[in-house]
């Protein structure tokens, strides 16, 4: 088949063009992966300065998806660089910064023996009796004038699948999400959650808290060294009955304590999934929750269900 001359040069031309304009493309994602991968660094920077986390919050590179324009931390430790509390294989901001302080995070938690991390984290892997740590999760926090609802999920290895939705509202106009986030990412990190009702205790109120457990090992883990399931079911019930006091939740010789404990001892005796929500007719405050938990009577008071499904 003979090809016209005419046509011969059209066709080079296409070709040509197609060449030029692949190399094009393939170019500015180059300038927008490179780029953009440094603006994010300096924004996710700005803000880890901002909030006080920059000592505590190590990364090995950012990458940036040219496509989605999401950037990733990757290879991240929080905590001591060398014995971190968590170690991270991937952290990704979705849309970040596009919609902040808007969030959307999606997180991967690299494999990490119990040697690797922290005191404060080797202590709690020995009460759950788990030599390995491995997992994934997602956070998501969504703002609407002073209303802020949130959700965060966490899958870990044969632990199990831990799911929490929130609802607050943040009254005080002066205090930032980001500021607000920052202090309760510090103070659940370094063991010190009551701090949060002392900041922020007329700042913050509680609409509402759905927190749901789905058991895929952890109650094994936990009572292969325990003697709790081998004592009577009396022994079992008091116990169970003076931690919710302990916790703040009731007290001991109160009708919801006994609920607690009987809720608990079922879940024990056949572990499936756990759930706890708050949902108060009115908005309550962190001052007036941490008040509740002084006078043993949290569960009652903030309307408080939990729940063996």
């Amino acid at each position: 088949m003979n090809i016209s001359p005419k046509l011969q040069n059209i066709l080079g031309k296409a070709i040509t063009y197609f060449i030029l304009l692949s190399c094009a493309a393939i170019f500015i994602v180059y300038l927008v992966q490179h780029f953009g991968a440094q603006y994010a660094e300096k924004k996710i920077q700005e803000q880890l300065e901002l909030s006080g986390l920059a000592p505590l919050v190590h990364y090995e590179s950012i990458h940036l998806d040219p496509f989605t324009l999401t950037p990733s931390l990757e290879n991240v430790s929080f905590g001591n660089e060398y014995s971190p509390w968590l170690r991270f294989a991937r952290i990704s901001l979705n849309s970040y910064p596009i919609k902040y302080p808007d969030l959307d995070i999606d997180f991967w938690i690299k494999e990490s023996p119990i040697g690797s991390l922290s005191r404060d984290t080797r202590r709690l892997m020995n009460a759950a009796n788990i030599d390995t740590l491995l997992g994934k999760g997602s956070f998501t926090s969504k703002i609407d004038n002073e209303n802020v609802t949130s959700q965060f999920k966490l899958d870990i290895k044969d632990v199990g699948k831990l799911s929490l939705f929130s609802n607050i509202s943040l009254l005080d106009k002066t205090i930032t999400m980001s500021n607000f986030r920052s202090d309760m990412l510090a103070s659940l990190a370094m063991g010190q959650p009551e701090a949060l009702p002392i900041i922020y205790g007329d700042a913050i109120e509680l609409h509402s808290i759905k927190i749901k457990f789905v058991e895929s090992g952890l109650a094994e883990h936990l009572f292969a060294q325990s003697d709790l399931l081998h004592k009577s079911s009396t022994i079992q019930l008091k116990e169970l009955k003076y931690a919710s006091q302990a916790l703040g939740l009731a007290a001991e010789d109160s009708k919801e304590a006994k609920h607690i404990a009987e809720t608990l001892m079922a879940f024990l005796k056949q572990p499936q999934q756990l759930s706890l929500a708050i949902s108060p007719s009115s908005a309550i405050s962190l001052k007036e929750l941490a008040l509740m938990a002084r006078q043993n009577t949290l569960y009652k008071d903030s309307t408080m269900t939990l729940s063996n499904d």
